[in-house]
């Protein structure tokens, strides 16, 4: 009666080139990569690449190359030390030397890529939830330049102001198109920096004109915005006084005039 048999199955891994597969045999072995017992692992080397080479498995000039040198070092460790030269004995810890610095190098390198491979794919499990920017800007509170000062008080400095130059006192005219609001910011951050105590409004006018009056007003808003100055009030009614912040000192996008 015929029996059918079948050929025994045989699995082996897949090696990504010849440091792979010698890697793998000292693992295997459990020795020390530092002392490899040269004989054993060349005959187990030859052995796994001609199973490869029976089941068509790609085989690559690097194998052979490899196994040609543990052949080399297994054949020299095999004669009798005293027919070894001095010369014979430092050119083998030399080839002994070698590979096991490549093995050391390819080992941490097989690490790192491990390493790195598992950080890529957990980091594909990840999901980040989309803000809504929206959201983020309501929740964050407004800066306020103007913290301490009401709007009624600002607008009667500037009103007193404008009463006193249609009274006629210290009018000094000007052409309108000599003075711009960049021009005015630039004038009035000298002379806060000239005084960093902070000076009240009425001292920052120079000519007490009508034009002047209204590009100052705007110039001390947007100094305000920029959050290079601040107004301060000691009571309500009093007037209103100018003081330099941390900022009025960050002359990186100052432009010259």
């Amino acid at each position: 009666m015929e029996t059918n048999r079948q050929a025994p199955y045989v699995e082996l891994p897949v090696f990504q080139g010849p440091m792979d597969l010698l890697l793998h045999l000292i693992q295997q072995n459990k020795v020390d990569i530092y002392d490899i017992p040269i004989a054993l692992i060349a005959d187990q080397f030859i052995e796994t690449v001609k199973k490869m080479e029976i089941f068509d498995m790609e085989i690559t000039s690097e194998f052979l190359v490899l196994a040609a040198q543990l052949l080399y070092l297994k054949s020299r460790q095999l004669l009798p030390r005293p027919q070894k030269s001095e010369e014979d004995v430092e050119l083998e810890e030399e080839l002994k030397q070698e590979l096991i610095d490549r093995l050391v190098t390819y080992r941490a390198f097989k690490e790192i890529a491990a390493y790195l491979s598992c950080k890529a794919e957990s980091a594909g499990s990840k999901y980040f939830r989309e803000f809504d920017l929206d959201e983020l800007i309501s929740i964050m509170k407004p800066h306020r330049p103007l913290s301490g000062v009401v709007m009624e008080d600002l607008l009667q400095a500037f009103n007193s102001v404008l009463t006193r130059i249609e009274k006629g006192e210290d009018i000094h005219y000007v052409q309108s198109d000599d003075i711009s609001i960049d021009l005015m910011i630039t004038d009035i951050m000298r002379r806060m920096l000239i005084n960093p105590k902070g000076m009240k409004f009425s001292q920052l006018l120079r000519h007490n004109s009508r034009v002047e009056i209204v590009v100052a007003f705007l110039a001390i808003l947007d100094l305000l915005k920029d959050g290079k100055i601040r107004a301060e009030q000691s009571s309500q009614g009093n007037g209103i006084f100018i003081v330099p912040t941390e900022k009025a000192w960050d002359f990186k996008n100052e432009v010259p005039v």
